[in-house]
């Protein structure tokens, strides 16, 4: 039986509240990764039969187990328990974003790994595969006929030089929406509201994170119909997703000059492209989970 268990959660309550002590971090991140992810995680793996268990007590000898984890150096003990009990451990690691420490003692114990936030040391190997980290849970188009009244939104945080150029370059583009917030994962408007404000916007800027290029902000872009312009940072979304309809600009004054000179025809040509692509591109990613488990 193909069981899945998310796991993310499920850290070491600390004593502490520091904010920066490690035990803190990974606790939040855990609970983060269990909020904003579940939507995108099940929609990849909805072509596949499985039972959600809330404990590793509820495995059997000879289960084939799907793991949605994070801070899994911190899980060596739970790890050797599962290759013991299980036929096939397939984890889906999140989180990770610098990919500083050796998590080869936890890898070697599974069967196939998929991880978001890849990076050099991640790309082409045999047993592991880079995930795109998805749109946060709650997002989702909104009138997909109405008109965009926007230009351009961006929601979120001013933390990089290349942020405040973003805005600078793109600040006297109307109609537009910006809402900015001081720290990460800081509530900004409600779902509902920024879902209408994605579902009204043309082009989304979707400048690097704060470690890594990967935002959720490109999948949101996506899955709302707007169309993405990414920062073209080590070429990274053509490695990660080769043949990507995404707009690349390497400096933000790129995209000023896109936004402007673009018109009626292009932006419609290019909204269909990115919407035929992201319905096929998920349907890939749904099938290489099934035939990978399945097998």
């Amino acid at each position: 039986m193909i069981k899945l268990f998310w796991n993310t959660h499920n850290q070491v309550t600390p004593k502490t509240k520091e904010p920066n002590d490690e035990r803190v971090i990974d606790y939040n991140w855990g609970l983060y990764h269990r909020k904003n992810s579940d939507k995108w995680i099940y929609r990849i793996l909805s072509k596949l039969n499985y039972k959600i268990i809330e404990s590793y007590k509820e495995l059997n000898s000879g289960d084939r187990l799907i793991i949605i984890d994070s801070s899994i150096d911190k899980k060596i003990d739970l790890y050797t328990k599962l290759n013991l009990i299980c036929s096939k451990i397939f984890l889906i690691h999140l989180g990770d974003e610098s990919g500083q420490k050796d998590l080869s003692p936890i890898y070697d114990k599974c069967n196939f790994i998929w991880r978001t936030f890849c990076n050099n040391k991640y790309f082409n190997k045999e047993k592991i595969s880079c995930l795109p980290i998805g749109y946060k849970s709650g997002v989702e188009l909104k009138n997909p006929d109405n008109d965009r009244k926007y230009k351009w939104s961006f929601l979120g945080n001013i933390h990089k030089a290349s942020r405040h150029d973003l805005l600078f370059q793109l600040s006297d583009i109307k109609p537009s929406f910006c809402y900015k917030t001081k720290q990460f994962n800081v509530k900004i408007i409600e779902a509902d509201e920024m879902n209408v404000i994605l579902s009204s916007t043309i082009f989304l800027p979707c400048p690097n994170g704060f470690i890594h290029p990967e935002t959720y902000r490109l999948y949101e872009a996506l899955e709302c119909g707007c169309i993405p312009i990414v920062q073209n940072t080590y070429k990274y979304y053509d490695r990660l997703i080769p043949k990507n309809p995404f707009v690349k600009i390497d400096i933000w004054k790129e995209a000023r000059e896109i936004i402007n000179s673009w018109d009626e025809e292009k932006i419609k040509k290019k909204k269909n492209e990115c919407k035929i692509w992201w319905k096929q591109y998920i349907e890939e990613i749904q099938n290489k989970l099934n035939n990978k488990i399945n097998s």
